[in-house]
């Protein structure tokens, strides 16, 4: 693994953390703000697997998760599940930092969770 692919992975796993420790830790529980971390960790873990193939196309600079993984569908195993997790998780790339733009609940924030690990786990396997 390169240092920049670990440096996403790295940053992945950190979003992904916050995210958790959040949901732990606070009460009343900041909902839009776990399920953007869980999006971050997510999105940065899939570009860790771009980096990873060296950019065929280049870095996208998008926020959808799904347009992501079709980058490398066919570089890399992407189950239906992903895809699920990926079109879960992308609206709180952008909606979920405003106030009052979605409306969530706690069960939201952990589906986000266990999405954004399925996808971080997804992503370490495919880079060891």
């Amino acid at each position: 693994m390169t240092s920049e692919t670990k440096s996403w992975l790295d940053f992945a796993q950190e979003d992904f953390i916050v995210a958790k420790h959040l949901y732990d830790a606070l009460y009343p529980k900041p909902l839009e703000i776990i399920c953007y971390h869980c999006q971050q960790a997510a999105e940065k873990a899939i570009k860790s697997v771009i980096v990873s193939l060296g950019c065929p196309g280049g870095l996208p600079k998008r926020h959808d998760l799904s347009f992501l993984l079709d980058q490398i569908h066919n570089s890399v195993p992407v189950s239906d599940a992903l895809y699920d997790a990926a079109d879960a998780l992308t609206p709180y790339g952008v909606a979920a930092r405003y106030p009052n733009e979605m409306f969530l609940e706690e069960r939201h924030a952990l589906q986000a969770i266990r999405d954004a690990e399925l996808i971080l786990n997804w992503a370490d396997q495919i880079l060891r």
